[in-house]
């Protein structure tokens, strides 16, 4: 019998990492082979989950959104490591659900105050290692809002203080005279797939912007913006070519800030939370690896959570299938990564019962994959 690590992102609207694995399992399970799980996320919505079943508990935290607007967020905390998801307190499904785009206005004004918010109640409650997942967030601001929450001022060339987002091409200063001194005594780790520079053709403004809201008129508007901001930045702080560091356009510029600032280490998302969840030395054990996420498409291949642990597995010599409720790959393209691709539209036609009753498709998607590739 054969030993099958299951790795799966979610699946959006439809079910959590931790449920797929489990429905995929049990018809493995039910075939006779030996399952084993390991939560899957790359840093976006979706990393907390993928703790919950590591000890790890929630603890509730207010928050500004992206819009300027309180509410209440979570963290997950284990002992002194916190784990903090962006998406959840300024993410573009917040303030845009089911696919919307916000108004180009709000594009330009929002902001990240909240994940500076949600460390500092991270810190109160102990925490000594924070690490901060990355990913789908609505905001262009360079970590402008973060540096504000946690104790930073701004300053434009007349010595007034710079409060507004849409205001950071002006700053020319910044005071550190107040910022959280917990700060000091904290090691952050930013998780992250995105590898985009700050500014410039390849930058969070140009490549992110427009599917945050950003007109193509404010786009060159902004990365001038950020841009001298970060220079400035820089500057105060004695350092060099940050900026166009790879990574430090993750998040709308949030990545600059967090290596900036807090020093923080970038590291892979899919690697970060595989090492973090055990996943890694669970590949060690597979004969076969199931990974997927609810549509797999061209994004998928451009860093995605499924492609980070198929590139792991192949590299040891390990097969990977693929599981998600849709496809759009071209065949030819997928099996370089994927000895196969089940979907759930390949067992259910109707789309409607695969977002809203997953679990038993899956179960018996388990179960074909144990006929056919098991056997």
């Amino acid at each position: 019998m054969a030993t099958v690590l299951i790795c799966c992102d979610k699946f959006k609207g439809s079910a959590t990492s931790v449920a797929v694995s489990e429905a995929l399992g049990q018809g493995l399970i039910r075939a006779g082979h030996t399952v084993l799980t390991a939560p899957l996320a790359d840093g976006g919505d979706g990393t907390l989950e993928a703790f919950d079943s590591l000890g790890y508990k929630r603890e509730p935290s207010l928050a500004t959104g992206s819009g300027g607007l309180k509410f209440e967020t979570q963290f997950s905390l284990n002992g002194q490591t916190a784990v903090i998801e962006i998406a959840r307190i300024c993410g573009l499904d917040l303030v845009a659900p089911e696919g919307g785009l916000p108004s180009a206005q709000s594009a330009r004004q929002a902001g990240t105050w909240g994940v500076g918010e949600v460390i500092k109640s991270a810190l109160e409650k102990g925490a000594q290692r924070i690490i901060i997942g990355l990913g789908g967030s609505a905001t262009t601001d360079a970590g402008f809002g973060m540096a504000q929450a946690l104790g930073v001022e701004f300053f434009d060339s007349n010595g007034s203080q710079v409060a507004q987002v849409g205001n950071i091409g002006l700053v020319q200063g910044i005071s550190l005279d107040h910022l959280d001194p917990r700060l000091e005594k904290a090691k952050f780790i930013v998780a992250s797939d995105v590898r985009n520079p700050l500014c410039g053709v390849d930058g969070a403004a140009k490549i992110y912007g427009a599917q945050k809201g950003l007109s193509a008129e404010d786009t060159p508007g902004v990365d001038a913006a950020i841009r001298n901001f970060a220079n400035v930045f820089e500057q105060a702080l004695g350092l060099t070519t940050l900026a166009q560091t790879a990574g430090a356009g993750a998040a709308g510029g949030l990545g600059f800030m967090a290596m900036a600032l807090l020093s923080a280490e970038m590291r892979s998302g899919v690697d970060m939370i595989l090492n973090e969840t055990g996943g890694e030395k669970m590949l060690a054990q597979a004969d076969l690896v199931i990974t997927g996420e609810g549509r797999i498409d061209a994004q998928t291949l451009s860093g995605k959570a499924p492609t980070g642990i198929a590139k792991r597995a192949r590299a040891k010599g390990i097969p990977v299938l693929a599981v998600c409720g849709q496809s759009l790959l071209d065949p030819a393209i997928s099996n370089e990564l994927f000895e196969d691709i089940y979907s759930l539209t390949d067992f259910e036609s109707d789309i409607n019962e695969c977002i809203r009753n997953p679990l038993p498709i899956l179960e018996g998607i388990g179960f074909n994959i144990a006929k056919h590739h098991l056997s």
